[in-house]
């Protein structure tokens, strides 16, 4: 990756977070997270950019991308998942925040798999989710064995993975979502936890956290509801009709494993559950996140520092 530094330190220091479209440089939005948006700018197209939350002190940056590193070998040498290439870029911007990026190679939004999904044929679909499902049950494995001392979590939806498919020529899947690094060792996160509530509504982060953190962060150690969150997803991007498909490749897979013992078999009821549930939460925390922004760009004319998306169909 060629990063000109010097125009992402000036691109920082003419950012608007809260209306980014009235930013000096105007950013390509290329996909929005719960804690980092992901972007890329006309001077180098070729690279995605993932801006985090504000960070306290430049110890704060160290300890993350420490953390960062850890998870990625975690991800490669336990789970053999093929990381995003990845390199960090800090500053101390003109408003005196630190400030971490994260540059990765810009892929082609054909090859992302939600993208991929929209489209695809159910022998497509089966050379996914088996791809996933290979690395997914490594995690499985490594947790159950090692869970007195270690556990890697997982964000498994489609749209933090690469695909291309070619027929004979597949390749392996590559994983992205690298700026949420989870993994635990003797039971605690090793990621801080405070990065999830930095985006969070002021008057809403005590809640968050005492009632929601640690229900969300346990589910990406739990490969049954990975596997749940992945499909459910489907709701989102239309695919309705290839719910029974994908639970049916992934059942019988357990099935082959001999794992329907210690990953309770997958049912359409649960996933559509967990899909209008998981919808409604993240509608209602998106709204309360607009709110927020108005009352501290338009009332107390404050600086708001995230990106938000504008409407999601759900």
């Amino acid at each position: 990756m060629n990063v000109d530094v010097k125009a992402l330190g000036e691109f920082e220091d003419s950012l608007n977070p809260a209306f980014p479209e009235k930013s000096g440089i105007v950013p390509e939005i290329l996909g929005y997270g719960e804690i980092s948006t992901t972007f890329s700018m006309a001077s180098m197209s070729d690279i995605a950019f993932k801006r985090m939350p504000p960070f306290e002190n430049s110890e704060q940056i160290t300890a993350y991308k420490k953390a960062v590193r850890k998870y990625c070998s975690m991800l490669t040498d336990i789970c053999d998942i093929q990381v995003s290439d990845y390199a960090f870029y800090d500053f101390f911007n003109c408003h005196e925040e630190h400030i971490l990026y994260v540059a990765q190679p810009r892929l082609s939004q054909e090859s992302i798999g939600h993208n991929v999904l929209k489209t695809c044929t159910r022998h497509e679909l089966e050379t996914m989710v088996i791809a996933m499902m290979k690395r997914f049950i490594l995690l499985f494995k490594f947790n159950y064995e090692n869970r007195q001392n270690e556990s890697i979590g997982l964000d498994g939806q489609l749209s933090n993975w690469s695909f291309h498919l070619s027929g004979k020529n597949d390749t392996d899947p590559v994983y992205f979502d690298i700026t949420t690094p989870l993994f635990r060792i003797k039971g605690k996160e090793q990621l801080d936890t405070g990065i999830f509530l930095k985006s969070c509504p002021s008057f809403l982060t005590w809640l968050v956290r005492w009632q929601f953190l640690d229900e969300v962060l346990d589910r990406y150690h739990d490969v049954h509801m990975i596997l749940i969150d992945m499909v459910a997803n489907f709701h989102k991007e239309c695919r309705e009709d290839l719910i029974d498909s994908a639970l049916s490749i992934i059942n019988a897979y357990l099935e082959k494993e001999n794992l329907l013992t210690k990953i309770h078999i997958l049912k359409k009821s649960e996933v559509d559950n967990y899909y209008k549930n998981d919808a409604f939460i993240w509608s209602l925390f998106l709204s309360l996140r607009r709110f927020d922004r108005f009352m501290k760009t338009k009332i107390f004319r404050q600086r708001y520092n995230f990106i938000l998306p504008g409407k999601i169909s759900r």
